[in-house]
């Protein structure tokens, strides 16, 4: 364990070199522009990723940041799309830190906010990646954008999209969405308030784009955003997540299970369904009117559809590594894809997991992403009704 400006929790640091202060700039300077203050930065006197940060706003509200910030440039290359943007998770030589364990830092206490940065020192950019995906960081590997998702950002500052990872041949585990959120350096401050709520939530990436997109204007982050956005109050946001076994996994989708919950007290096929409160089980059990009993795994699909409007939901852990991240096809028996982030509408489509197609790399697992079709069911009734569990 590090000690990075009294922070104790820091389990490793990088040494980095002098020029990554064009990319600390960025942030400091964004602060300023906000009105805001610099309270304290541990760079350059400690020339180490991460950094801290320190701020305070107009409003006397106190931020801790604690940020792994890494350089993003734009060259035009060729055999590339033109107008691409390129980022490299690197510190030091990645060729000898890939293979080891580069696990961030994360305050369990909550004061400081982790955030993993991307930074365009010339364009005066930046995007910010999801910790939960990068909590161990996959060193060497690149991250592209292009000037169109910049332009994104034209009228507030803020913008945000959802892309898909490619782990290759060294991470095939690694696919999957992710929830990329650019921003202009004066809306740093909003981006820790929002990553705050993120991280905390454990949100997966189709919260997470919900989420950003309420943080587009410059108070979007007020008091309690998430109630309208959920259709719950907030009593009901901070039962759901007291009730829980574990923050940071049990309330990531936990909206969504609290209204699947809802839609199975409703569903005629259903005598009882009772949420399992466990690590490592499936979201709900269920006893079905004809006795047979039902283990549900609940999923949001991605607010990004396929190109004929077909839903995708990602079938994966959102923590874990490796070949675990992949659940098995006897984990459950029914996943429910919640199609929020997609419509608006607190509604489900079921599937049987034994129809979802296998992992290429181990077909006893599911792959990552599925296609949401006509053959998912609007009701859990509707599935058990087709066919036997």
């Amino acid at each position: 364990m590090s000690v990075l400006a009294g922070r104790v929790y820091v389990p490793k640091l990088y040494p980095v070199k002098a020029e990554r202060l064009a990319v600390v700039d960025v942030l400091l300077d964004g602060i300023r522009e906000a009105g805001a203050r610099v309270l304290a930065c541990s760079f350059p006197e400690e020339r180490v990723a991460p950094l801290y940060i320190g701020a305070e706003d107009a409003a006397g509200h106190r931020y801790g940041l604690l940020v792994y910030p890494f350089t993003t440039t734009r060259r035009e290359t060729r055999n590339r799309p033109p107008g691409e943007r390129r980022t490299q998770i690197r510190f030091g030589d990645p060729v000898r830190e890939r293979d080891s364990s580069n696990p961030i830092a994360q305050d369990v206490a909550g004061v400081d906010v982790t955030l993993v940065l991307a930074v365009d020192p010339e364009a005066r950019f930046v995007v910010g990646l999801d910790p939960l995906i990068y909590a161990d960081l996959p060193m060497g590997i690149s991250i592209y954008y292009h000037d169109r998702h910049v332009a994104l950002a034209s009228d507030n500052g803020w913008a945000m999209w959802e892309r898909k990872r490619h782990g290759g041949k060294r991470r095939p585990s690694w696919d999957g969405l992710e929830t990329l959120v650019g921003f202009r350096p004066h809306r740093l401050l909003d981006y820790a308030r929002f990553e705050a709520q993120a991280s905390s939530l454990g949100l997966d990436p189709a919260l997470r784009l919900r989420l950003a997109e309420r943080f587009r204007q410059p108070d979007g982050g007020g008091p309690h955003s998430l109630e309208d956005a959920f259709s719950v109050d907030a009593g009901t946001i901070l039962d759901i997540i007291q009730a829980n076994f574990r923050l940071s996994v049990a309330v990531r989708g936990g909206v969504a299970e609290h209204h699947l919950g809802r839609a199975l007290g409703d569903d005629a096929a259903v005598a009882e369904a009772h949420a399992l409160d466990a690590d490592g089980q499936p979201d709900y059990e269920v006893v079905l009117v004809d006795g047979r009993r039902l283990l549900i795994e609940c999923k949001t699909a991605s607010g990004d559809p396929y190109a004929n409007g077909d839903h995708k939901v990602e079938v994966q852990k959102t923590r874990d590594s490796g070949s675990g991240r992949k659940y098995t096809f006897d984990q459950f028996d029914v996943v429910a894809a919640c199609l929020f982030s997609a419509t608006g509408h607190w509604e489900f489509r079921f599937r049987w997991t034994r129809d979802l197609r296998p992992w290429e790399q181990d077909p006893t697992r599911l792959r990552a992403l599925h296609r949401v079709d006509g053959s998912w069911t609007r009701s859990l009734g509707e599935l058990v009704g087709g066919g036997a569990g």
